[in-house]
């Protein structure tokens, strides 16, 4: 072997496992990481004329240890009075025709105010203005 094909050689190796380190340093593909923020959500129905069709539903994101009322509050136009639902999303109770905002989770009527109640993962929070 002559001088100069061993130099192109030993060039050519050199460079070859130069390539191979730099390739082996090179970072790999990290897989997707879960997201840390909840993602949980509940379902609001609003039923306007209490007549069981429900006139809109919105899915939304709840926070660990949100009350309804501040959900209620972060996807919906809200008043309230002393505590009590008056009006959602301009719709107000009508006091003269006995018609108030009443709410049932999950399908069992809400035994406390929306502003004790603790959203969980999966809650169904129907609204209906009801009679008494």
């Amino acid at each position: 072997m002559t001088t100069l094909t061993f130099k192109k050689t030993v060039t050519v190796l050199v460079a070859t496992g130069f390539a191979v380190s730099l390739a082996a340093c090179g970072k790999q593909a990290e897989s997707p990481k879960k997201s840390t923020v909840s993602q949980d959500t509940a379902t609001i129905t609003l039923d306007f004329e209490n007549d069981k069709k429900v006139d809109e539903t919105k899915k939304i994101r709840i926070i660990k240890d949100q009350t309804l009322l501040d959900a209620l509050k972060e996807n919906f136009k809200i008043e309230e009075k002393s505590g009590f639902i008056t009006s959602i999303d301009g719709k107000a109770q009508d006091q003269a025709a006995n018609k108030y905002w009443m709410f049932d989770v999950n399908g069992k009527m809400a035994e406390k105010g929306a502003a004790d109640i603790h959203l969980k993962k999966g809650d169904t929070v129907a609204f209906y203005l009801g009679s008494f």
